[in-house]
Formats: C-alpha cells, sequence, structure tokens
C-alpha cells in the first residue's frame, strides 16, 4: 500500500507541525482500503482540468489515491485537534442532521464546507489550498461511512463490542474496515465490483444534494446498521455475535456508499478545477 510519508518539503507544503503521534486522538474513519477504493473511483472521472489542478498542488509523484488515507495520519500532526473533523455524531433516533450536532462547527460536515471554500479561492496560499485538499478528499469519503453519522451513544459504534466471524471487534471497525477486507482486500477487485453501480442514471441521482443531504443517508444507513436483522427493535447491544448474514446486509451499503462517494469527491474537484 502506498503512503505519503512527510519529508521537509512536504510538510511546509501542508504547514505541519511536529507533534508526538501519541498525543494525537485517533481518528474515526474508512479502513485505508475503503478510501483508496473510493479516491481510485472518482480519480477515473476526473475531468481533465481537474486533474492538472490536483497534480499541481500534489508533491511530485504522488497520485489523488497515494493521499487518500493522509488526514488519518500526517494530517494529526498537521492540525491538532482535527480527530472530531472526521465524524459527526447524529443519534440515530434523529429523522435527521441538525446544526446543533456539529458544536462550534467542528465536525465533517462543516469542514467540507470550510475546506471547498480553502480550494476554491485562487488567491489562497499554496499551502493553505494543499492541505485542503487533503483534508476534503478524505472528509467526502469519511461523511459516507454511515457509522461516521449515526450513533447510539457508543462515539458511532466505537463502544459496541462486537464478535465478527469468531474475532473480537466494534461495529464502528466492523464498518470501517473488516467487512470490507472480508470481502477483498484487492483495490482493484472492489472497484471493479462497484463499476456496475456508476450507471447514467445512478450518477445523475447522486450528483444532485448537498453535504447534508450525504450525512442523512448515512444516517438512514446508520440505522439500519444498528438494527440487523431488519425490523429489529433494539439497537445492537455490545456481545452480539454476527456472521455471514450481516455481511449479506452490509455489503450492498458498503459498495453503494464507496461508489457515491467517488462520484461526488470527482464532481467536487471537477467544479473546483473548472
Amino acid at each position: 500500500m502506498l503512503t505519503v510519508r512527510p519529508n521537509r518539503a512536504h510538510m511546509a507544503l501542508v504547514g505541519a507541525l511536529a507533534l508526538s503521534a501519541a498525543a494525537v486522538s485517533p481518528a474515526r474513519a474508512w479502513g485505508p482500503h475503503a478510501h483508496r477504493i473510493a479516491t481510485r473511483i472518482a480519480e477515473e472521472r476526473l475531468t481533465p482540468e481537474a486533474r492538472a489542478g490536483v497534480r499541481a498542488l500534489l508533491r511530485q509523484g504522488d497520485t489523488l489515491v497515494d493521499i487518500a488515507n493522509w488526514a488519518d495520519h500526517e494530517g494529526h500532526d498537521a492540525v491538532l485537534g482535527s480527530a472530531p473533523w472526521h465524524y459527526v455524531n447524529v443519534p440515530i433516533t434523529s429523522a435527521r442532521y441538525q446544526p446543533a450536532d456539529c458544536p462550534a462547527g467542528a465536525c465533517v460536515v462543516e469542514k467540507i464546507k470550510h475546506f471547498r471554500g480553502v480550494l476554491a479561492n485562487r488567491r489562497a496560499p499554496k499551502a493553505d489550498r494543499a492541505r485542503a485538499l487533503l483534508f476534503l478528499v478524505h472528509f467526502v469519503e469519511d461523511v459516507h461511512q454511515p457509522l461516521h453519522v449515526g450513533d447510539n451513544g457508543d462515539r458511532g459504534g466505537n463502544l459496541t463490542q462486537i464478535q465478527f466471524r469468531g474475532e473480537g471487534t466494534n461495529l464502528h471497525r466492523l464498518w470501517d474496515s473488516d467487512i470490507v477486507n472480508a470481502v477483498s482486500r484487492d483495490e482493484r477487485q472492489w472497484a471493479r465490483r462497484i463499476e456496475p453501480l456508476l450507471s447514467p442514471d445512478n450518477v445523475r441521482a447522486w450528483s444532485r444534494g448537498t453535504v447534508e443531504d450525504w450525512t442523512n443517508e448515512s444516517l438512514q444507513d446508520a440505522k439500519a446498521a444498528y438494527h440487523f436483522p431488519a425490523g429489529a427493535k433494539d439497537p445492537l447491544p455490545s456481545g452480539t455475535s454476527l456472521e455471514n448474514d450481516y455481511v449479506a446486509f452490509a455489503q450492498p451499503v458498503i459498495e453503494r456508499r464507496l461508489a457515491q462517494a467517488g462520484v461526488r469527491l470527482a464532481n467536487e474537484l471537477n467544479a473546483l478545477f473548472r
């Protein structure tokens, strides 16, 4: 797996701070494979202008896929306290996302808007726009992970312990990476699996709406993720054992969310680099 390794030039470009990794709270995010899958889908849909604009901001030799997980690693060093930017806790009892769910604008919904604005400002310093690109790519994908939005008072599933195929995990990690990896660790195979979803009708439908709409989609999927099997009255409690029937339910949701994230990220970048 390719990763972005900070060197002096790159750290200067993104305005990184030399902080101990131990001092940074861990972010909750799609696993690295999922981010790369969604970014691979987006990269294939970029216009020539967007490709050139992205290339001008990235470190020489890096691709969009290479930097998909930057915000989960170097990003914490670059901006102390950025961990909450990766998610928003919306109670699964809520009908929809509300601004009150995002105190002081420090959540994924508002940070997508913020970094979109920075990237759109051609007069902003290159270092600021480069960092905005690194965060925007990651956050557009994060908001499509259902457990980055839906919350049952358990930090988006992090505190709900699960047995998955006999191994201990938690509900959030299950959606971040466990199911993705259980299906396949081959990113190209995942992209091929998702390709049939990228029909003209789906792309048109997914290209409408706001960040709040994307958030509400994740909330609805999170409600289903917690209430399994379908129609279950109560959310999954800690200690639940989940097997292949849960994968059969979750896999199509994950495929759709990764496809939507890829399409929408491409739309964002194509619009910003026109």
